[in-house]
Parts: structure tokens; C-alpha cells; sequence
């Protein structure tokens, strides 16, 4: 993995966030277009001082013109936030930066697809949302943990929100769109050598923020548009299944893998519900084809 250099631009932006009047002119402006329910509302020098606490005027003009460009734009009616300034505030009132609440255990329905059990434990590691199997330990997936996904949840509708949430992650990444920072991403796919993982995964890197995901490829067929249809006239409908649900079918043969060939790299994976099969072929860019 690499980095690109340090941007002055990127250093001046954060160093200007480090003052709490500054917080609060982008939440006042924030909560204004909240209030008339008006994107990019605009709000008078007036206006917007009489909504921060701040000592003086001139004060208050110094922080403002801080802000001015990166994360507030002027305009002919006064200031509004700019995609920069909504995103800070966003994160602000999501809880991105507080401590992350605690979520407690819960057991859920799925399958382990290392030891083929069914004792599957949805828990809350080093700020991680973690599915785990009960009986060999091993961790079937990762995710971030956002705080906001914890609030005004009980923690069975937090592992439905996850569940949501991966799949979403992954219709962005079949666009080539990285569901972090929206940058386009790489995707491969790749036979792994090691016990504790499925023996092929896709991987996806984002070219803009770095961030990697990856899925088994029996995801990747499984969101070909004729999986999808195969699976809803057999009555399953594949966003309601979580991914660790999901694992039931590969545990149970109903989803197989098998290698085609090595160069170029292709497998087949092969779906079969009810004496009726569908087959599917994946190479190592990640293209799905029917066979």
C-alpha cells in the first residue's frame, strides 16, 4: 500500500477545523438548512453571528474567514457550507469522533464456512463489528463499527443494519465505486492458500483512500442479475439474506466453487436449489458470465 504525499492544502483545511466558534458556525449554518429544509441555504453575516456564541464581532469575522473556501463559501446572500463543510458537520453528528457505544453480544442465524457449524456470535471487537463462529473461533467478517449505527438501536437491529449496510458496500463496489470516499476501485480476484479463509476472494482497493474490502467470490455470482432472479423463483431474496446467512448455502453445497483455470484465472461457481442449477463463471477481474 501507498500513500501520496501530504497536501498543504489538506493541512491548512484541518488545522483551521482546530477551534470550537469554528465548529459552531458550520453547525449553525448546518442546522439552518435543516430547519427550512433548503441544500445550500445561505445565511448574512447578521444572521449567522447571532447564532454562535462568540466574544466579539471582529472575533467572530476572524473564525468565519478561517473557514471561508474549504469548508464555507460566500456568497451574494451571505455564507453557506460547502461539500466539505457538510461532510465535518456530518461527522460531527453522526459521533465519528466519540467513543463508541456498547453493543452486546448476540447470537445469530448462519453458518461457519471453516468448520461447518452453526453457532455464529455477532460482537463488538477493538471497534470492529465482528461475526465469529462459536465453535472454532474463526472470524468470518469485519467491519467498521460507526456510532451512529449503534444509537436508538437494540442489537438485534444493529446486526440487520450490518447486514443491510455489506450489501450495500458491495452494489457500490460491482459500479467500481468505493463506498468509503466514492473513489474508483481495483478489483481482482484471488485463490487463497490459508486455512482460516474461503479459498477465493474478490478484493477491491479504492485508488483515492486506500481502503481494501473483500468478499468471497460466491458474493460476486450470487449478484449477477440471473443468480438473483435464479434465487427469487426459489424463494429467497437475496438483500434480506445477510451475508453470514448467506454462508448456509455454501456450507450446504448449495453454492459450490471449483477452479477452471489458473492462467487466466477462472472459476465456476454453480448454484443449485431444487434439482434446478445455475452456472456461473468469474474470472479474475471479477466478471461474471452464465454458462
Amino acid at each position: 500500500m501507498t500513500f501520496r504525499g501530504i497536501d498543504e492544502e489538506a493541512v491548512d483545511a484541518i488545522a483551521s477545523l482546530g477551534n470550537r466558534q469554528r465548529l459552531e458556525i458550520l453547525l449553525a449554518l448546518a442546522e439552518r438548512e435543516h430547519e427550512l429544509q433548503v441544500r445550500g441555504n445561505s445565511m448574512s453575516f447578521t444572521e449567522l453571528y447571532d447564532a454562535v456564541e462568540v466574544g466579539s464581532s471582529s472575533q467572530f469575522s476572524y473564525h468565519l474567514e478561517r473557514l471561508v473556501g474549504q469548508f464555507v463559501a460566500e456568497t451574494d446572500d451571505g455564507y453557506r457550507l460547502t461539500y466539505s463543510g457538510d461532510k465535518i458537520v456530518r461527522a460531527v453528528l453522526s459521533g465519528l469522533y466519540e467513543e463508541i457505544s456498547e453493543f452486546e453480544d448476540e447470537r445469530i442465524s448462519g453458518a461457519c464456512v471453516f468448520c461447518e457449524e452453526s453457532g455464529l456470535l455477532a460482537t463488538l471487537d477493538d471497534e470492529q463489528f465482528v461475526v465469529r463462529c462459536e465453535t472454532c473461533d474463526s472470524r468470518l467478517l469485519t467491519d467498521f463499527f460507526p456510532r451512529s449505527q449503534a444509537r436508538d438501536r437494540t442489537p438485534s437491529a444493529i446486526v440487520s443494519s450490518f447486514g443491510t449496510r455489506i450489501w450495500g458496500s458491495y452494489v457500490m463496489l460491482r459500479g467500481d465505486v468505493c463506498p468509503e470516499c466514492y473513489g474508483p476501485v481495483d478489483t481482482t480476484v484471488e485463490a487463497i492458500e490459508q486455512d482460516d479463509r474461503p479459498p477465493y476472494l474478490s478484493v477491491s482497493t479504492c485508488r483515492e483512500c486506500n481502503r481494501v474490502i473483500s468478499f468471497p467470490v460466491e458474493v460476486l455470482a450470487a449478484f449477477h442479475p440471473a443468480a438473483v432472479g435464479f434465487l427469487w423463483r426459489h424463494g429467497v431474496d437475496l438483500f434480506d439474506l445477510p451475508l453470514w446467512e448467506f454462508f448456509e448455502y455454501v456450507v450446504s453445497g448449495r453454492v459450490t466453487t471449483d477452479p477452471v483455470s489458473v492462467e487466466p484465472f477462472e472459476v465456476l461457481v454453480t448454484f443449485t436449489i431444487d434439482d434446478e442449477r445455475l452456472r456461473l463463471e468469474v474470472d479474475g477481474t471479477g466478471s461474471v458470465v452464465p454458462v
